[in-house]
């Protein structure tokens, strides 16, 4: 059975052909046969027409809304057979707002005609939608009413709209600031970000140059070298200096573009911008972390080599001189140990800015690390000024600071290599101003010295000895030396001093200084002092059991021992072990010791003291120790230091020193042993005077334990003053 748009077509053509036929009759009579011809004719090129173009054309019937006619293209774009569509109604080609369209349409149908309406239409195909832009309109063909509708495929336009809508929406809320200038770079748009950044309103902006918003701060030639860049390549990008409208300068990073036409003539410039203040801080931030010590805020190590490096290069170029002070401070472990490390920290901060106020600004303090300090003088003009420097800093850094109610004193040891003559780079300078201080150390600290070409030999040979040390207990090269006190009293032996000795297999005897030096500088005095400990301790036991049951053995304590954790459980072991009782061992520190910390000081002495141990202050009256310490320290003996007997009867002042030790003990109830006694002469004065123990080489030298054993067995008849037999012997 037909469709009914194939009967209306039918019908259609069926009139058309009436018309034609009549003509042709009449034209028989009138001879309209061009006419007719001339009707066909266009007839065929509208057809043709409308199926060339590229637009969708349909003719609705209306109010039906099916279509009754279309061109080819039509086929293409609704992606079906042209005579699938003929015959459709509009609302089944799957156009969106077909309803709305079609009923716009009969209600024009109902006015006889309407004009031209547009609508954006979606186009729902299988491979995906597709956007039409289509006119529509009634139009009346020959008394009757007809819809007629073009579509156009607006896929490109409305991918273009949406990406201009995208670049409006990034421009208006890019967070870079955007300036759009002509070709004469007179600005014609700007973002809101252009506004927050710079502080101009869009208004005031509009019109202005771009070079309106620069800044004086750039070198000369800086523009040039933009627009040569512009002119080459189009496009320049860089960290330049703006300033905004309340005349600050801030730094930002431009990106500039040119936009040309087809004939290569410049039409817009584009500049896009942000304002890199805060990176440049946190950048400044970041490189000043690099660059200096965390703790002192002075440079380090990595900034130290860069400005030696450039102070080398000046000296070579213009001949000048340079000299590097390489600074360690003298028991500063010791309050780190003791004290704890807050407190050397903040102790380390005061010498460093001590130590910038007495250099130039154009002088270097940096921190190596740990407790070692360089600075670098420049121009100078020979090693007499860095020793005139050195002689400032020695006493300045010497003074107390006072650090949490503590007054605490350093002293430095400075090593200085004066460049170009000590070395001609930056490694050789640090390394032979190192190995000055070093030898600074090794000769009693507190004072400078230069570098000399003999002290690599020196150096070298000291951490020889150094390596050998650590190996010594294994080897058995360490020995126990022993020295004997006698009392004043009774004239009978009545202690021994244990003394450490290192027989090296290469140098022989090390002398005791240079071995707990070393020790000491090593940190080997931890085991070494043990070792020493209990080997005194085994070997008393034997002699009170087989010769003198009351016989005391005294062994020096190192202050750095006293940094040691447990230093207290460490003796009562070695007492244990040896099966010693506490009351026979005399405990040795040295009277700088009462100084460094005194409440951790008296804590662990107290400890000693309440386990029985006699305690004894060696070197006393060499030190600094006040009357009020000495009082608070559990102490039960006194030592005075060889240098104060060896001059007794010559020098009136060690006469009196040695006279007001001895009262001052015997004041506190405390005992007094002198040290280094070389001559009767010396031992009668300190008879008379009331001393109570004396040893030196008078009474006898340190030995073995066999001579010593041997010493002790003939001091039970023969007195070691006088040489006489005892009386009963």
């Amino acid at each position: 059975m037909p469709r009914r748009s194939e009967i209306d077509e039918d019908r259609l053509w069926q009139e058309q052909r009436d018309r034609i036929i009549g003509l042709g009759e009449r034209s028989s009579r009138k001879s309209y046969y061009p006419e007719l011809r001339r009707s066909l004719s266009r007839l065929e090129r509208f057809r043709a027409l409308l199926d060339c173009a590229g637009e969708m054309i349909l003719l609705i019937a209306l109010p039906s809304g099916e279509v009754i006619d279309a061109n080819s293209a039509s086929a293409g774009l609704l992606d079906l057979p042209l005579d699938a569509v003929i015959g459709r109604r509009l609302d089944a080609l799957g156009l969106s707002h077909a309803e709305s369209i079609l009923a716009e349409l009969v209600q024009g149908d109902g006015l006889g005609s309407s004009p031209s309406l547009e609508q954006e239409v979606t186009l729902q195909r299988p491979q995906g939608p597709l956007h039409m832009d289509l006119v529509y309109r009634v139009a009346n063909l020959d008394g009757v009413a007809y819809g007629i509708l073009l579509g156009r495929d607006a896929t490109k336009r409305v991918a273009a709209e949406a990406r201009l809508r995208l670049a409006a929406r990034v421009f208006a809320d890019s967070g870079e600031g955007i300036m759009v200038a002509d070709g004469r770079s007179r600005l014609i748009e700007v973002n809101q970000a252009f506004e927050t950044i710079t502080g101009y309103p869009r208004a005031e902006a509009m019109g202005k140059r771009l070079s309106a918003f620069g800044s004086a701060k750039h070198e000369p030639g800086f523009r040039r070298t933009v627009m040569k860049a512009l002119r080459r390549d189009s496009f320049w990008q860089g960290e330049v200096w703006s300033q905004r409208k309340n005349r600050d300068v801030y730094p930002l990073w431009l990106s500039l573009s040119v936009i040309r036409d087809d004939l290569g003539r410049v039409q817009n410039l584009v500049a896009m911008f942000s304002d890199i203040t805060e990176s440049k801080a946190n950048e400044a931030r970041i490189h000043y972390m690099a660059h200096h010590d965390f703790l002192t805020g002075l440079p380090n190590r990595f900034l130290l080599a860069d400005r030696l490096t450039q102070l080398v290069a000046a000296s070579r170029r213009g001949g000048g001189k340079l000299a590097v002070l390489f600074i360690d401070l003298d028991r500063f472990k010791t309050v780190n140990d003791s004290l704890g490390h807050s407190v050397g920290d903040r102790l380390l901060c005061v010498i460093g800015e001590r130590l910038r106020s007495l250099l130039r600004a154009s002088d270097t303090v940096a921190r190596q690390g740990g407790d070692e300090l360089i600075v670098l003088l420049s121009q100078i003009d020979g090693p007499a000024e860095a020793a005139r420097v050195c002689g400032k800093l020695l006493p300045a850094l010497s003074e107390p600071c006072l650090i949490d109610g503590l007054e605490l004193s350093v002293t430095p040891s400075i090593g200085i290599a004066v460049g170009p003559e000590d070395g001609e780079d930056s490694d050789s300078l640090l390394k032979h101003a190192d190995l000055a201080m070093y030898q600074v150390k090794q000769q009693g600290r507190n004072d400078f010295a230069f570098f000399r070409p003999e002290m690599r030999v020196r150096i070298a040979n000291l951490l020889q000895l150094e390596k050998h040390l650590r190996h010594a207990v294994d080897r058995e090269e360490l020995k126990l030396f022993y020295q004997p006190q006698v009392s004043l009293e009774t004239d009978r032996i009545v202690g021994v001093e244990a003394l450490v000795r290192w027989r090296h297999p290469e140098r022989g005897l090390v002398l005791p200084g240079e071995l707990i030096g070393l020790a000491e500088e090593t940190r080997l005095i931890f085991p070494i002092g043990e070792w020493v400990l209990r080997q005194a301790c085994r070997q008393l036991a034997r002699w009170r059991q087989v010769l003198d049951p009351g016989l005391r053995m005294a062994v020096n304590l190192s202050a750095v021992q006293f940094q040691q954790p447990g230093l207290a459980e460490m003796v009562r072991s070695a007492l244990d072990d040896a099966g010693l009782e506490p009351q026979a061992l005399e405990l040795e520190v040295t009277e700088s010791l009462l100084m460094d910390n005194a409440s951790r000081t008296v804590e662990t002495l107290t400890m000693l003291k309440e386990m029985g141990i006699q305690l004894s202050i060696d070197d006393f009256g060499t030190g600094y120790s006040s009357l009020v310490y000495l009082k608070r320290f559990p102490v039960g003996q006194l030592k005075i230091d060889r240098s104060f007997v060896r001059d007794i009867l010559e020098d009136s002042g060690d006469a009196a020193i040695c006279t007001a030790i001895i009262a001052l003990a015997s004041y506190l109830r405390l005992e007094v042993v002198a040290e280094g006694v070389e001559t009767p002469e010396q031992l009668d004065w300190l008879r008379r005077s009331g001393c109570d123990r004396v040893q030196g080489y008078l009474l006898g030298r340190p030995a073995p334990a066999a001579e010593i054993e041997a010493m002790l067995a003939r001091d039970a008849e023969v007195d070691l003053v006088s040489g006489k037999a005892r009386a009963g012997s």
